[in-house]
């Protein structure tokens, strides 16, 4: 598939209609040619500050086993968009460079979900991850806003990206299967992107946060990185602010929240899009507080996808991106029906047969973070 580079036309507050889109040029050592050709469709001048009302956010897709599809997207990451006024694109994980770099120049921010994948530096998920991300920091160093969100495994994937080892050297067992929780805040919490709106206007619910008589904040891992880890990757601490850390219920401590130093790349190995949108998992909190803290959280991301200037080809290949092209299934009732169960309560299925979707297979989610 060739690259296209193309000038288009739109109209967005303060940008008039005669506005050309202009291309920045991204070389990204260590990739084939598709990657290195990268060339982004972006509006000039990217100003006002908030360039598009109608940001696309890919999600990368996560592969299942013994499911109807081969890959899958948890619907409440989606909802969790969808709640601050984004669009969910599913992006699938074995896609090919040049498939990665058509959906990055359309889509406006990108989110790394959690799950059960191995993250290994050469799984296939990693791999693509790696390469998504790699887009996205040098858009942002060429000073064009292009937002990350890391979600538990999502959030331990940045990690390791950023140290550039395996998960079994950086990261640590832990007890939090399951596990409403609390968060400690940081020095640099408070200033930081994540959360100074709410330390400014929102006291209460970082107080919430920290209250061990609620547990707003979601937890759900085996894994978990100590912050002693960011003294021995010294990369960790030239990358990311540790902005929370929280402990299992054995006392073993874990970064919970980071913030890139320098990009809108946010990670939490909490779960933020559970207590509006889960329900499976009888620990997950429900309150005001918790569904408050979500919110906060997407609108947050939401609001540095708007300063995305990237824009689909055409209405055609927006609307044949969207995550609406594909089916939803109640997993929670329709593949799995026990107790134990804490998988996606809705999941889109990519790239199944509509005959296995109907057969609906016994499938069980295990081990997500």
């Amino acid at each position: 598939m060739g690259l296209r580079l193309t000038a288009g036309v739109i109209v967005i507050l303060a940008i008039t209609s005669s506005a050309l889109a202009a291309t920045a040029r991204l070389t990204l050592p260590g990739h084939d040619s598709a990657l290195q050709d990268l060339q982004i469709r972006t509006l000039e001048p990217p100003s006002p500050k908030y360039v598009n009302f109608r940001p696309l956010i890919g999600i990368l897709s996560q592969a299942c086993h013994a499911c109807p599809g081969k890959s899958y997207v948890a619907a409440a990451y989606i909802k969790w968009i969808e709640q601050a006024g984004g669009r969910a694109v599913p992006i699938r994980f074995y896609s090919s460079d040049e498939e990665l770099v058509r959906l990055f120049k359309s889509i406006n921010g990108l989110i790394l979900p959690g799950g059960l994948t191995d993250l290994w530096l050469d799984d296939p998920y990693v791999v693509a991850a790696s390469k998504l991300v790699k887009m996205a920091e040098a858009e942002n160093a060429a000073g064009n806003v292009f937002p990350v969100w890391g979600t538990c495994l999502g959030h331990q994937l940045l990690q390791i990206l950023a140290a550039n080892t395996s998960y079994n050297e950086l990261l640590v067992q832990t007890d939090a299967v399951s596990h409403p929780s609390t968060v400690e805040f940081s020095d640099v919490a408070k200033s930081s992107k994540a959360f100074a709106t709410m330390f400014s206007k929102r006291p209460d619910l970082v107080q919430q946060m920290q209250n061990p008589e609620a547990n707003i904040v979601m937890e759900n891992h085996e894994f978990g990185l100590p912050p002693a880890h960011y003294t021995l990757w010294p990369k960790l601490n030239d990358t990311f602010d540790i902005l929370t850390t929280t402990k299992d219920r054995k006392g073993i401590e874990y970064v919970s929240t980071i913030e890139h130093k320098r990009f809108p790349f946010f990670g939490t190995q909490w779960h933020p899009e559970k207590p509006p949108f889960e329900f499976s998992d009888l620990t997950i909190p429900h309150t005001h507080d918790a569904i408050s803290v979500s919110q906060h959280l997407s609108n947050l991301f939401v609001d540095f996808a708007r300063q995305s200037a990237h824009l689909p080809e055409s209405k055609e290949e927006e609307l044949a991106m969207l995550v609406y092209n594909y089916r939803a299934v109640f997993t929670a009732r329709d593949i799995v029906m026990e107790p134990s169960y804490d998988g996606p309560d809705i999941t889109y299925f990519l790239d199944g047969e509509e005959s296995e979707l109907e057969g609906l297979p016994p499938f069980v989610f295990t081990k997500f973070n």
